[in-house]
């Protein structure tokens, strides 16, 4: 513990300017013997050390006599991960919603959510638009595959019901497509 006090003082000294720089001899001399008591205390340390290393490598040498050598892992977290070189990481899946004409006989408006999701919301929906009979196609980006929608046509006039279609990803498809007829 001192010997590490001994040596924070020395790098504090070192780094201020080793004290007010006045013209009396007593702070160099007084540097002078905090530093050579620090360079025998390092030289010390140096010793403990070397034999501290000394025997942490029989120590290691006598395990892995006792032991069967193993294969090093490649690397650890992400340095260990293996992928194709093809792989672009990417999980955005495009899908090409088509309403079909004159699914609709008037003005309507459709909402395509989350199928999952109770409130058809900003939150939760991937397209908010008007439709009417000649219909409509856009396309919209899902954050991954696995995602399976609903598609409500609400009508601007309550007397009629509104319109309920679902979507799940195919993947035996190439581009995504929805039809909505």
């Amino acid at each position: 513990m001192n010997k590490l006090i001994v040596t924070l003082m020395t790098l504090l000294l070192a780094a201020c300017g080793g004290g007010s720089g006045g013209s009396d001899g007593s702070s160099n001399t007084a540097q002078a013997s905090v530093t050579n008591t620090t360079q025998t205390q390092s030289g010390n340390q140096a010793q403990q050390d070397n034999a501290a290393e000394q025997q942490a490598t029989s120590t290691e040498e006598q395990v892995s006599e006792e032991q069967p050598a193993e294969d090093a892992p490649a690397g650890e977290g992400m340095e260990a991960v293996v992928v194709d070189g093809g792989f672009d990481f990417q999980t955005d899946v495009p899908v090409t919603v088509s309403v079909a004409p004159d699914v609709v006989n008037g003005r309507a408006y459709i909402n395509v959510c989350q199928q999952d999701s109770v409130l058809t919301n900003e939150d939760t929906c991937f397209l908010r638009a008007p439709v009417d009979s000649t219909g409509l196609t856009v396309q919209i980006e899902l954050p991954h595959s696995e995602q399976k929608l609903k598609a409500e046509i609400w009508y601007y006039s309550t007397d009629v019901e509104p319109l309920v279609y679902s979507w799940e990803f195919d993947g035996t498809q190439q581009q995504q497509a929805w039809l909505i007829n």
